[in-house]
């Protein structure tokens, strides 16, 4: 058996699938195991408040996971950005403050949730 995470609503489910089209039984999100993860290295699964700044624009969020080329994030409403804008990251917990790219939002009941790769190659803080 192979626990799974969905994407979408975060929650945990069990399969004996291997290589096919799975639907997440709690919110029916369609997780394809062909498409290869977007972000690479390791990943720690971490809530951590943090803060984003487009501009003039200061967006409280939480992290869902930070690795060392990007993290993941969600916030209750919806981000004021979009896919391939750039803003800056301020988590003051891991001492991070880096310029990051938008690679993907999603809108789901009211949650936003985004991915970030980081744009520079170092910290910054």
């Amino acid at each position: 058996m192979n626990r799974l995470n969905c994407p979408r609503c975060e929650n945990s489910f069990f399969t004996a699938a291997r290589n096919s089209n799975l639907p997440c039984p709690h919110c029916g999100f369609v997780m394809k195991s062909h498409e290869p993860d977007r972000r690479y290295g390791n990943r720690q699964l971490t809530q951590k408040v943090a803060d984003l700044l487009k501009g003039e624009v200061k967006v409280p969020v939480k992290t869902v996971d930070v690795s060392d080329t990007g993290l993941g994030i969600k916030m209750m409403g919806y981000l004021p950005f979009d896919q391939d804008e750039t803003v800056d990251v301020y988590i003051k917990e891991l001492e991070i403050a880096r310029t990051a790219r938008v690679i993907w939002t999603k809108k789901f009941y009211g949650i936003s949730r985004a991915g970030l790769r980081f744009e520079d190659h170092s910290q910054v803080a």
